[in-house]
């Protein structure tokens, strides 16, 4: 009982965390890592964030979805740029930091690549998050996801090689990218086989229970298939949910089950996400920082790395200036370096390891990612975003100003003659901002607004079906036909 009364408990806190971020503006993950170390401090129970934990069960689910709502071709178009940085810049990022702490604190290097490949891949939920809610490029968007969607495979990878090589007491640079090359393409054939096999499968079936279950075995057995034959499983569970998010669910999958497919998988994430978060604030120990010098030493690593790889690839491709900033600043770290920390065992320096990876990401998670939000207003402020809403909230104001008034004349509260010319007032205040409003909608304003209003429209519509078919009015049949024909309303409204 005493796991599941936690569980409930982490659960209950993580959803009070995000509550609460709806009022302080503070990116939700972030949040869960400082409430995080407050409830480790308070005596909670510690819950070990072991490798098999995150590696098993909380790494396929989360890499699966990232990889379903990625469009490939959007992927395809930003290729050059996310390989470079998810493969090569992770390699580069590995002997880069490794260098450096071998200049600078004296590690022999072989545990000073160790660390540089436990610190390269990024976690992008708190990055993506910001964008979301600032509306930023797509092609960003993909860039930042990208990168990290496969940068996971390819830093796991580096890492297992070079633990391999330590324990076996050689460093063979050769032998070592021979094995890179072999476990990352046998990942990917596993993915894509195992992923055409399964969107074949779902063909055949229209039962979105059975389809979201499937969906929910191909993200484990993918990785658990490629982990026995020796292969990259990260990578193996990315290109199985490349697969099924890019053809599955258009070609095998009915509108309404791609919904709740979403729906499910975004809800699989959100209690991930939260339970790492807040236990990566938990399992933080305040004897980490005993090594202060030298978290900070690494620190200065990580970004000098960072910088050296992101801004010379971004420029090459004519990525936007205001973009690398960005892109370098969001290179936060999360549970995958927490997890290969833990999973050291028999290797020199581990203490110290250890402290400088959870420094590393305390940094990246709260300093970086707090700050993170004004970088990105500053490089993608949209003024005519602003200047609508700025009239809109005008508009609404003075519409809720004379529906109040009207309320008063009617209650008898207020003399009726004076109240007529506040009214008459108001009137001429309300045309003047529609006429504002309209002046500032653009085209492209207009279309997004409509496609909000009109699946607001269609919300209410499967709400009123849903309302009748509870009364009795009409059957189950019709009413999941009706459904089904919405559902496919809402899916379209994305080609608007």
């Amino acid at each position: 009982m005493e796991p599941l009364i936690e569980f409930i408990a982490l659960l209950l806190i993580a959803c009070s965390v995000g509550v609460a971020v709806k009022y302080v503006r503070l990116p939700y993950t972030i949040a869960l890592v400082l409430v995080g170390l407050f409830v480790g401090l308070s005596g909670f129970p510690r819950i070990p964030l072991t490798k098999e934990l995150v590696f098993l069960i909380f790494l396929p689910p989360l890499l699966f979805e990232s990889a379903l709502n990625m469009d490939l071709s959007h992927l395809r178009e930003n290729f050059k740029i996310v390989g470079i940085l998810a493969v090569l810049g992770v390699l580069a990022s590995t002997v880069l930091i490794g260098l450096i702490l071998h200049r600078s604190l004296g590690l022999p290097l072989e545990i000073a690549l160790l660390f540089g490949a436990m610190v390269s891949p990024t976690d992008p939920v708190s990055v993506l998050a910001t964008f979301k809610t600032l509306n930023v490029p797509k092609r960003l968007t993909v860039i930042v996801e990208g990168e990290s969607i496969l940068n996971d495979g390819t830093a796991v990878v580096i890492f297992g090689i070079i633990y391999e090589m330590i324990m076996h007491g050689r460093l063979d640079v050769l032998h070592g990218f021979t094995e890179f090359v072999i476990v990352c393409f046998g990942g990917a054939v596993v993915g894509f086989a195992l992923g055409y096999l399964t969107y074949r499968l779902l063909a055949f079936i229209d039962d979105h229970l059975i389809e979201i279950s499937i969906t929910l075995i191909l993200a484990y057995s993918s990785y658990l298939l490629a982990e026995r034959l020796h292969l990259s499983g990260v990578i193996a569970v990315v290109c199985a949910g490349l697969i099924i998010g890019n053809y599955g669910k258009l070609f095998s999958m009915s509108a309404s089950t791609r919904i709740v497919l979403t729906d499910f998988w975004s809800f699989v994430v959100f209690v991930i996400n939260s339970m790492i978060f807040l236990l990566i604030g938990i399992d933080t120990q305040l004897g980490v920082f005993r090594y202060l010098n030298a978290i900070a030493v690494a620190i200065v690593a990580v970004l000098i790395a960072r910088a050296l790889i992101v801004y010379p690839t971004l420029t090459i491709f004519k990525v936007p200036s205001s973009w690398r900033f960005v892109v370098f600043w969001g290179g936060l770290r999360g549970a995958i370096p927490v997890a290969l920390a833990l999973s050291l065992s028999g290797i020199p320096y581990r203490d110290l390891l250890s402290s400088m990876v959870f420094g590393v990401v305390l940094f990246s998670l709260v300093f970086q990612g707090l700050t993170l939000e004004f970088f990105v207003r500053r490089a993608f402020r949209d003024f005519r975003r602003e200047n609508l809403e700025r009239a809109l909230g005008r508009y609404l104001a003075l519409r809720q100003a004379e529906f109040e008034l009207r309320r008063m004349i009617e209650r008898g509260e207020v003399v009726e003659s004076v109240a007529e010319v506040i009214a008459e007032e108001l009137r001429g205040d309300i045309e003047r901002a529609k006429a504002e409003l309209d002046l500032v909608l653009s085209e492209d304003l207009r279309d997004e607004m409509k496609r909000r209003l009109l699946r607001e429209i269609l919300n209410a519509e499967k709400y009123a079906i849903r309302s009748a078919l509870a009364k009795g009015l009409i059957s189950e049949d019709v009413a999941v036909e009706l459904i089904r024909d919405i559902d496919e309303r809402i899916a379209g409204l994305e080609g608007l």
